[in-house]
């Protein structure tokens, strides 16, 4: 059963991996670790695209692991006829100042404890927390128990409760894991969870590795891992931390764009946001949000060339969330108000400032250790650091920070808006989903401020 549980995530993180490669070539070796967090997300997410049409063709049949390593082979072939005459960076890049092994070593330590206790939650909790069990092992049950009538799980007869409208991409993961293992066993969304977190945190790091320094990814790595919500909400097997996943990978992938200039670069990233959409339905303001964000942020660069690589890479994830969307799904219970009723409460000044009132909490006191007489959390602390060590922005790079800026504006708006017409009680909304909301930005929000910022080995050891 283990052996079998490891292939059955080993091939889609091995085709996201591929994939990855092939839509940018770098062979420097200080890519090769980014590259590999990125396909965990990149697997994992056309794995359920790729199992969501199958269910539609296929329903009830059992050689879906068959296309995935079919899938596998097709790639290998292509990444070996393009590599077979290339050379490799393999430069070692392991040497480490004081600064950084100090930084590095808490930074593991910070990992190992996190890692541990990512582990004992979901061993304690196998079937995750509520919206878990309610909505996405629900969803993948029915799924996987009855295949031939998979459908009628997203009748708009469901109580809303169970949230027949959301994406999915988890879902479609745990199903698919169970028809290649035959059996419903709660290792797979657990691992699935556990993937996500994993790659979160590795793709901060590496990409700060890349585009910085050791001592600022091992900083990423304290700061992602040491702060609680972001562990806690990866154990609970839920879609906020994959979700976060997609929003830092599309959000490193344009700054990868600016800095390197190559296409397959953009057409990833399309494929991340719009995953992002596959995810949960608060990513489908952050398709649009990112892609606004390449039109304002290469406003002077020819923005349509840009625009047309991301389509590109969003057209085939993007088809499938809206084909579920206008012919599957129910409608979603957060747009149930009338028109008449949501420009009431969008009039009704009370509710902008209690919106605006947790809004504010949530930045101050966000990632906080629960310690008394520490009030405030992690965003204030890198925002210090940032206003202390910020470096000058070169020219060149403006545009990443840019398109960061506005990925982030965009889809606190979003929130906003659905906070400020939703159908149920406010107080009990916000207080529910705020500190969630929060995390699914946090990542991105991190790797922009660290990647603006001074590294701590030109703090403390300049000369």
């Amino acid at each position: 059963m283990t052996l079998l549980l490891i292939l059955v995530f080993l091939l889609p993180i091995l085709n996201g991996g591929i994939l990855v490669h092939l839509s940018w070539p770098e062979r420097d070796s200080r890519a090769l670790f980014l590259k590999f967090f990125l396909g965990i997300g990149v697997g994992l997410g056309l794995w359920s695209l790729l199992y969501f049409l199958y269910m539609l063709l296929f329903a009830g049949g059992r050689w879906f692991i068959f296309l995935q390593t079919g899938l596998l082979l097709v790639l290998l072939m292509i990444l070996l006829s393009k590599e077979r005459k290339e050379s490799w960076n393999w430069t070692p890049h392991w040497k480490l100042t004081r600064t950084q092994g100090v930084l590095l070593g808490f930074g593991s330590v910070v990992f190992i404890v996190s890692l541990l206790s990512t582990g004992s939650y979901l061993l304690r909790r196998k079937q995750g927390d509520w919206d878990a069990w309610m909505m996405f092992n629900r969803a993948a049950r029915f799924f996987y128990r009855d295949p031939a009538n998979w459908l009628e799980s997203l009748s708009p007869q469901m109580d809303p409760i169970f949230h027949a409208d959301y994406p999915l991409l988890l879902a479609m993961n745990t199903a698919s894991g169970w028809e290649t293992l035959g059996t419903e066993t709660p290792h797979v969304p657990m691992s699935q969870s556990a993937l996500f977190a994993i790659g979160c945190v590795g793709m901060l790091v590496s990409a700060l590795a890349l585009v910085k320094s050791p001592g600022q990814a091992a900083l990423g790595l304290i700061i992602l891992w040491g702060t609680p919500t972001g562990v806690n909400e990866g154990e609970r097997e839920l879609a906020d931390l994959p979700l976060a996943f997609l929003i830092l990978a599309t959000g490193i992938l344009v700054d990868l764009y600016v800095l390197y200039k190559k296409p397959g670069l953009v057409v990833l990233a399309g494929f991340t946001a719009a995953l992002a959409a596959w995810t949960k339905n608060e990513g489908s303001v952050f398709v649009i949000g990112a892609g606004l964000a390449l039109l304002i942020a290469f406003l002077r660069q020819r923005p349509w060339r840009a625009l047309f690589w991301y389509a590109v890479g969003a057209v085939f994830p993007l088809a499938i969330v809206l084909y579920f969307k206008f012919f599957l799904a129910p409608p979603s219970d957060v747009l149930s108000n009338s028109t008449a009723r949501s420009m009431q409460q969008i009039m009704d000044i009370s509710r902008h400032t209690e919106i605006l009132r947790y809004f504010w909490q949530e930045l101050i006191g966000f990632g906080s250790w629960g310690i008394p007489w520490l009030a405030f959390g992690i965003i204030p602390i890198l925002l210090v650091y940032y206003t202390l060590s910020h470096s000058h922005v070169i020219k060149e790079h403006r545009p990443a920070y840019v398109a960061g800026i506005t990925m982030l504006v965009v889809q606190v708006l979003g929130y906003y808006a659905v906070y400020l017409i939703t159908p149920y009680d406010l107080t009990w909304h916000l207080s529910y989903s705020i500190q969630r909301i929060a995390l699914q930005i946090f990542p991105l929000l991190a790797f922009m401020i660290l990647a603006a910022s001074r590294a701590p080995e030109s703090i403390f050891e300049a000369n």
